[in-house]
């Protein structure tokens, strides 16, 4: 039973929607497209007919946190992006000036500027809006699947000649880089829907406030594994210390159109989430060059733009559907998971490989409004004796964190864990409502209630940015008006309601008046805690690369491997939990 009201207009709407997952191709080709092209993560039938439909990413929100883009790159000349430079401090967290060559880095640059034409920025915002020009009509330029979808392109370093993001100059470690949390928080504050970020590097506590910002809200966070063959974590269990392994960040790792593996990071790592396509994909010769693009290997960060591209279609299509039952409907409908979240027991291909024409054909708001891979690291960390309090730490009883000062899970990890008791809190909160028979039930989900109000609205499926996010700023201005204009319009309705009744002398009419029938704004509130303190001998530069070819992971705590004789922990799942892909169900020995 749905949680609306049913209405012709309702009807109408579901007919439109039936008739959209009709015409959709069950499944698509890959040899309908020249592999050679490059440009075959779009050129498929699946994204044709999403668009003959009008699915192309309208009025979905992507941020993107990446280098420094080229803003007159053909591909975008039509894209909706604003550019925005990022927010860099130093080691007492002020705000400072990046410079790079002593001159201050600007959010984008002009082409030829410096000699570039391109950028890792430039390439993943083509990936996800692009409409494939190229500086010469010779050769094919990258286009994205979404190509009418609204971007925020957050600037976090310099373009370089090679894949690496240029650092600021600096004088002594720490005078001035990247803040990783600030930037995501300013896409969570611009009500971004999707945050992609092709890029790996370290994380500091404080960090942890805008990541879990992000999870509050739904905002779907879309990662690239490193292009290398360092084993990650056995297990899906999350690492903070490390932006493309935050618990609840889809982590992709790189696939061709046959489904095959990158031979650049075929190798276990616990913390794939999903696989997407970064193999024979175009790819430009290198920044200096405006000459033409060929069909290389584009690297997890092509696979997670091109995955970022494919979830605003989702969004598109299922309007009414929060950040985090995409994510479940991702993870369950993949080519090999067939409705259940499935993870492959070797942990190299996480839950399978992305399956567009599923996420746009099966309803998402059938899932609960839990983000399924950070239940699942939760649940699994806590089998774990090394990880079991890495999510659990009170900075007010444990303030030093958890391990030694050299491999040390600050105690603001301790945030992530309470965030994700707050999304099954609030999920029951929904499922008790249905049972009672109450309508609108959703507005009591995590994504609806992350401003620390339900929301009132019919749209908790908008990033929880129903009216109630996007007046919050305003909330103290309007509030008082809104309250005595209702008073106001109760007090005239009950007036006519009087007339009515004495004039006509009918039965006595019963004024119903709804429980969520106003919007009231909310100012969000961020959690407490202590002044983070980076932990013994952090201060060091947070280098962040890029997730291509050939790139190493700089300053990421590398992964203690587990005994070849201990097996894999056993989540309890509560029935939408994720399986094992086979062998004992949720065990699994090295």
């Amino acid at each position: 039973m749905s949680d609306y009201m049913v209405s012709r207009w309702s009807r109408v709407k579901a007919g439109c929607a039936f008739a959209l997952a009709c015409v959709l191709p069950c499944a698509w080709t890959p040899g309908a497209f020249a592999a050679d092209d490059g440009r075959w993560p779009v050129a498929n039938d699946v994204v044709a007919a999403a668009w003959k439909q009008g699915i192309d990413g309208s009025g979905v929100k992507v941020a993107v946190l990446d280098s420094q883009a080229v803003e007159d790159y053909p591909a975008l000349k039509h894209a909706s992006i604003t550019y925005k430079l990022g927010r860099f401090h130093n080691v007492d967290d002020k705000t400072v000036e990046c410079k790079v060559g002593g001159k201050p880095l600007t959010a984008t640059i002009k082409s030829g500027e410096g000699g570039y034409y391109s950028s890792h920025g430039t390439d993943m915002l083509a990936w996800i809006v692009g409409d494939g020009s190229n500086y010469t009509s010779k050769w094919p330029g990258i286009m994205g699947a979404a190509p009418k979808a609204d971007v925020l392109h957050v600037t976090d370093g310099a373009v370089n000649a090679g894949p690496a993001v240029t650092p600021c100059d600096q004088k002594l470690a720490g005078d001035a880089t990247s803040d990783s949390g600030a930037d995501v928080k300013t896409a969570v504050d611009w009500d971004a829907r999707i945050l992609n970020r092709s890029q790996g590097g370290d994380l500091v506590s404080a960090d942890y406030a805008g990541y879990v910002d992000a999870l509050r809200h739904g905002v779907v966070m879309v990662g690239g594994r490193a292009n290398d063959m360092n084993p990650g974590l056995d297990d899906l269990t999350g690492d903070p210390r490390s932006m493309e392994t935050f618990p609840g960040v889809v982590m992709v790792n790189s696939v061709d159109e046959s489904g095959n593996l990158a031979s650049t990071s075929d190798v276990m790592d616990g913390n794939v989430a999903v696989l997407s396509y970064g193999m024979n994909v175009l790819d430009p010769v290198n920044p200096l060059s405006n000459v033409y693009n060929i069909a290389g290997n584009g690297g997890t960060s092509t696979a997670a733009a091109v995955l970022s591209s494919y979830l605003a279609l989702a969004m598109q299509k299922w309007p009414d559907a929060t950040g985090n039952q995409i994510i479940q409907s991702l993870i369950r409908n993949t080519k090999s998971g067939k409705g259940k979240p499935v993870i492959d027991p070797e942990r190299k291909r996480g839950f399978g490989e992305v399956d567009l024409n599923a996420l746009l054909t099966v309803d998402p708001t059938q899932y609960k409004d839990v983000n399924p891979i950070l239940e699942y690291q939760m649940k699994a960390a806590a089998q774990y004796p090394d990880l079991k309090d890495w999510y659990t730490q009170d900075c007010k009883t444990n303030p030093d964190g958890v391990g030694t000062a050299a491999d040390n899970v600050p105690c603001e990890a301790g945030l992530i864990g309470r965030e994700y008791e707050r999304q099954q809190a609030a999920w029951k909160k929904v499922e008790q409502c249905r049972s009672d028979g109450g309508s609108d039930c959703m507005q009591y989900s995590a994504t609806n209630t992350a401003d620390g109000e339900t929301a009132s609205t019919k749209t908790p499926g908008k990033s929880g940015s129903t009216q109630t996010r996007e007046g919050a700023s305003h909330a103290s201005t309007w509030l008082p008006y809104v309250i005595a204009g209702g008073v106001a319009v109760l007090a005239a309705g009950v007036t006519i309601a009087l007339i009515v009744a004495h004039r006509r002398r009918r039965a006595r009419i019963r004024m119903r008046i709804p429980t969520y029938g106003t919007t009231y704004g909310s100012v969000r509130g961020y959690p407490v805690v202590p002044a983070p303190m980076p932990p013994a001998g952090q201060g060091a530069v947070r280098q962040q690369q890029p997730c291509r070819q050939g790139v190493p992971r700089p300053g990421v705590v590398p992964s203690k491997p587990y005994p070849a004789s201990q097996a894999y922990p056993t989540p309890v799942p509560d029935g939408n939990g994720p399986e094992t892909g086979s062998g004992s169900p949720g065990r699994h020995s090295r």
